[in-house]
């Protein structure tokens, strides 16, 4: 099969699901390659078309779903029996029905899925949960996906052989939130607001860089308030900081945080062709 681009479409607030993507393209070379990064809400209003002769490398954040933007990240996205190799990147406890999602929104939208993978990245609210991942161990595994990805695509086998199942978590709440995304897949989904509260602190220089990540225009800098409502607790804003003055101030979370640091069990990738 001839493949003509290469093209690198990625939702990664806090920029860990891009860097894997981009470790995926490092591996497959002598193609051209475009990047669509589909963080801003003006990035999710274009239309992106792709031919049968290009191939498409797709990444997404998941806290055990497609986050709330699900719908708008897919719906700008339009294949042709185009070749896609999708990934979801999570903390080091789950990842739910994310992959299953995943293969059922990009064969909606004309996509041919031929692998799929799901990569353990650092948490976004506290770097010391997974920090160091992906590690020299996964960057290896990440590799050979890629290999293996574009040498199946090469050859004309576009088939997913080995479909991908549920992730299913070690903590109550995490299985409780899979079981009603299991049962509900199009309803859309979003975290209560008492989930996603924050402060901005005195640090706070009004650089901007936090509303820059913000994938849905949800921080007034010069209020440093948030729009909980449209806030969909991505923590996004949180790692790219440079004054560290962000920070999550939801007891929920809190106890979840709590709840997951005691999870002492190495995850590792999991493969799906």
């Amino acid at each position: 099969m001839m493949i003509e681009k290469l093209h690198l479409v990625y939702f990664s607030p806090s920029g860990s699901t891009e860097k894997i993507v981009k470790m995926i393209a490092d591996e497959i070379p002598g193609l051209p390659v475009e990047t669509h990064d589909l963080l801003t809400s003006e990035s999710r209003e274009k239309k992106y078309t792709f031919g049968k002769n290009d191939l498409v490398v797709f990444g997404c954040m998941t806290a055990g779903k497609l986050f709330t933007k699900t719908d708008e990240v897919f719906d700008c996205l339009q294949g042709n029996n185009t070749p896609f190799v999708g990934l979801v990147t999570y903390d080091n406890t789950y990842y739910g029905i994310a992959l299953t999602e995943m293969l059922r929104r990009a064969e909606k939208q004309g996509f041919v899925v031929t692998a799929l993978g799901a990569f353990i990245t650092r948490h976004s609210i506290d770097p010391n949960f997974a920090a160091g991942r992906p590690d020299d161990k996964d960057k290896e595994i990440i590799r050979d996906f890629a290999h293996k990805a574009y040498e199946k695509v090469l050859s004309g086998d576009l088939t997913l052989h080995t479909l991908p199942k549920t992730n299913w978590s070690s903590l109550e709440l995490g299985n409780k939130v899979i079981a009603y995304r299991e049962e509900h897949p199009d309803e859309p989904y979003t975290l209560p607001v008492s989930y996603k509260t924050k402060e901005i602190s005195d640090k706070c220089i009004k650089c901007g860089t936090c509303v820059r990540y913000c994938p849905v225009d949800a921080i007034n800098i010069e209020e440093k308030t948030f729009d909980l409502e449209a806030c969909i607790g991505c923590w996004g804003c949180i790692n790219p900081c440079p004054r560290y003055a962000i920070k999550s101030t939801s007891r929920e979370m809190a106890n979840i945080m709590k709840s997951i640091s005691d999870l002492t069990e190495r995850l590792e990738p999991e493969i799906f062709m």
